[in-house]
């Protein structure tokens, strides 16, 4: 599969031991791991398949099965997972994780051994830094990986669920653009629930708080530069404002660079007309 031969394949194929070890010299076979060759082009799927065929208990996992679910791009090391009792010394591109993983938490894809779609996620979100976890989290949460396989894989202790259950909470899955999704993680974290691309008559608004007829606008760009897009914008806003809704409108830029100003107006806007209502 993939170019990649064990020796005992390729001695059953009539290949002599002494032809092996020249063809490994001349480069004609690459030497993957100990006992596995490939004998083709060395792509990141033939090492992939090279470490399955040199530990026939790994299971690819974590940024590794990411990329061959499309969930992310191409790493630059492989990740598996072996069994707790195994030990093996890795060459600088392999990285192993040592834990017995239940039938339920393996699956399959390019006919490979892979972790579910929910540890794969659970996995990913334990290894990378916050905000490349959010963003995955973001990207596959209720797409890519169903919320319910998530949950039930916390419910059972999994190792990293409370990161997890904490990236749930924060999930902007709905966000329109990156200053959206990261102003709704942001507001996440105080505990104020806003709900995104959500109707206000006639209109689809980026954030409502109902209780408390709040609206915030993230402005990008285009409402700046498009002459047509500012008219709509006004009569839109015009109309909010006769039906008693506050708007609150912040650059993408200030959410960016000041967020916990753009945060803590926010907040504190919503939790004085909540007293009030």
């Amino acid at each position: 599969m993939y170019g990649i031969r064990t020796r005992e394949q390729l001695l059953a194929a009539g290949v002599a031991a002494s032809t092996i070890d020249d063809r490994c010299r001349r480069g004609v076979y690459t030497r993957v791991l100990p006992r596995v060759y490939c004998v083709d082009r060395l792509t990141t799927l033939a090492r992939c398949a090279a470490v399955v065929a040199w530990m026939p208990t790994a299971t690819l996992s974590h940024r590794t099965a990411a990329w061959l679910r499309q969930m992310a791009d191409e790493p630059d090391v492989v990740e598996a997972t072996i069994p707790r009792h195994a030990h093996r010394a890795t060459p600088d591109w392999l990285r192993l994780y040592r834990r017995d993983l239940p039938p339920a938490a393996s699956d399959e894809a390019w006919g490979l051994p892979i972790t579910s779609r929910a540890v794969t996620l659970l996995d990913c979100v334990a290894v990378l830094p916050e905000l490349a976890a959010g963003q995955l989290v973001d990207k596959c949460l209720g797409g890519l990986v169903p919320p319910e396989e998530v949950l039930e894989l916390g419910r059972c202790g999994a190792h990293g669920s409370p990161v997890l259950r904490r990236q749930l909470r924060e999930a902007a899955c709905k966000a329109a653009s990156e200053p959206e999704r990261l102003f709704a993680r942001a507001m996440a974290r105080t505990r104020i629930k806003l709900a995104p691309n959500h109707p206000v008559g006639p209109y689809v608004c980026d954030f409502v708080h109902t209780r408390s007829r709040t609206i915030v606008e993230i402005d990008g760009r285009e409402f700046h530069s498009d002459h047509d897009v500012f008219r709509r914008d006004r009569r839109r806003q015009n109309w909010l404002l006769l039906h008693r809704w506050l708007v609150l409108r912040y650059a993408a830029a200030d959410v960016f660079n000041d967020m916990d100003h753009c945060v803590d107006e926010v907040v504190a806007v919503i939790r004085n007309r909540r007293r009030k209502s």
